[in-house]
């Protein structure tokens, strides 16, 4: 789908981000455990590692569109794709989910230059973006940010609302964690900036 957003079709903004290396310094009421550190800092191509956690993986798109009406970018977003506000239109906004043997694993949003549909991102269609940046060697990765979200957080309701996870494996999750992961990075290709915020879903192997 490439149209334009509203403020029901794209998810909430996840306001508070920390730098990788103080990730410890900020999580002491609710550290990960040592296999979720693991999975949040891994530079390793995150597609690849759940292809090799399931027999059947595949990317379900919520939706592509660009940002015309300018609501469906946070403004840190905005800095990290070096785009001015107003520059807003010319951005993407897609919106996947990856699944593990049909299991919801990753809720994963992007956003990048409408220029690059006409360029290396011309094909993208299903393909995960991640594997794609991954792979070529033209797209640099920045350093990790990572956020933990509470079962409260508007985030984290509107994954239940819409139906992302359900109400019944949030629960047997808290049973063992106290809430949900995430990490973004930026990948910059020639002048460009490509944004991938990647959201541990329960169930996932970060959480094994």
């Amino acid at each position: 789908m490439l149209g334009h957003p509203n403020s029901q079709q794209h998810a909430p903004f996840i306001e508070s981000w920390v730098d990788a290396p103080t990730l410890s310094l900020v999580t002491a009421a609710h550290p990960p455990s040592e296999t979720c550190r693991e999975w949040l800092l891994n530079i390793e191509s995150l597609t690849e590692r759940l292809m090799q956690q399931c027999t059947g993986f595949r990317v379900e798109v919520l939706g592509q569109y660009t940002n015309a009406s300018g609501v469906g970018i946070a403004a840190d977003e905005m800095a990290l794709v070096e785009h001015r506000c107003d520059e807003s239109a010319d951005l993407v906004i897609r919106e996947v989910v990856l699944r593990g043997d049909e299991q919801p694993w990753v809720f994963a949003r992007s956003i990048f230059p409408v220029a690059l549909t006409q360029d290396a991102l011309h094909a993208l269609g299903d393909q995960p973006l991640g594997k794609l940046l991954f792979n070529d060697p033209r797209f640099q990765r920045q350093p990790f940010m990572v956020s933990f979200m509470l079962p409260d957080d508007p985030f984290v309701q509107y994954l239940l609302t819409h139906k992302v996870i359900s109400a019944e494996a949030l629960e047997l999750h808290l049973h063992k964690h106290a809430g949900i992961w995430a990490r973004r990075s930026v990948f910059t290709y020639l002048e460009h900036h490509i944004l991938v915020n990647e959201i541990f879903l329960p169930g996932a192997p970060a959480y094994a």
